[in-house]
């Protein structure tokens, strides 16, 4: 009997990702600063269309340059503009609600906190927008913070809904006042959980998307909770394990959001392709 395989109910694109690649692919060439979306498989398959990736403004031919879905820093975007590019902006308009948000707070008198990773693109673009930020991403970024008597919490749009409420709630232990507006995402809030859900009714969770995707791993730590030793995170189906499958009655399959959906398709037909394999005797 063939084993069942169940697909999150969100999963894969979200609204943000889809628009973006839209505006990519309506150009006849692009130049995009950055990665569009953080998908390998996606990246080289719009590169073969002449959507080039650039790291340096110097290697645009041309005037037009695209900026990614999620933001760019605000100090680079002023030197396109003085340099006279172009510029597409497909930023995501949930990220610019971060921006918002932070602004609100900083009108406010409030000391601004961002939660989130300091090496991603997305945060590094709500950073350069506010007004001297803290950024924390791991509990020893608390140590020795000053206390602050008002604090605004904003986040990474991709964040773990887990970690956005333990930071505020250790956060709430140093000052006096801590406004948190949780600036996660529907999309993310969306796919983390239907992946927690499903990880609770199957025997084992395959989790598809990017290694250098935030929202993935986050999907991935989100199934490991409930399945720690049966979650496998890949980039394609090729890195599929037959042995992963062995007795395994259940499969749930998640993606990120930047996920496209020929790559969930393919995972699909190479699990379905091991009920074929005979077992040796």
């Amino acid at each position: 009997m063939p084993r069942e395989i169940l697909v999150a109910e969100a999963a894969g694109f979200c609204f943000g990702v889809k628009k973006a690649i839209q505006k990519a692919e309506s150009m006849d060439q692009a130049f995009i600063f950055g990665s569009l979306i953080h998908n390998p498989q996606e990246v080289e398959r719009l590169s073969k269309m002449k959507k080039h990736i650039v790291h340096d403004l110097e290697e645009i031919d041309g005037n037009q340059v695209v900026i990614t879905a999620h933001g760019l820093d605000i100090k680079k975007i002023e030197e396109m503009k003085s340099k006279n590019f172009d510029i597409i902006d497909t930023t995501c308009p949930l990220v610019t609600r971060i921006y918002k948000e932070g602004w609100k707070l900083e009108s406010q008198g409030f000391q601004i906190v961002i939660i989130g990773d300091p090496n991603h693109v997305e945060v590094k673009g709500i950073a350069s927008r506010m007004k001297n930020p803290i950024i924390v991403y791991e509990e020893s970024d608390l140590i020795g913070l000053k206390p602050h008597a008002k604090i605004g919490v904003i986040c990474q749009s991709t964040l773990l809904l887990e970690k956005f409420d333990k930071f505020v709630h250790i956060l709430q232990g140093y000052c006096d006042q801590v406004v948190a507006i949780n600036t996660i995402c529907k999309p993310t809030k969306d796919r983390q959980t239907s992946a927690a859900l499903l990880a609770q009714q199957v025997d084992l969770m395959i989790v598809i998307g990017g290694r250098n995707s935030s929202n993935t791993h986050k999907l991935a730590q989100t199934c490991q909770t409930y399945l720690p030793l049966k979650t496998f995170h890949v980039e394609t189906a090729s890195e599929l394990q037959p042995q992963w499958f062995h007795n395994q009655k259940k499969v749930g399959i998640t993606a990120g959001a930047s996920t496209p959906d020929y790559l969930i398709q393919e995972c699909i037909e190479k699990i379905q392709s091991f009920d074929l394999i005979v077992p040796a005797s």
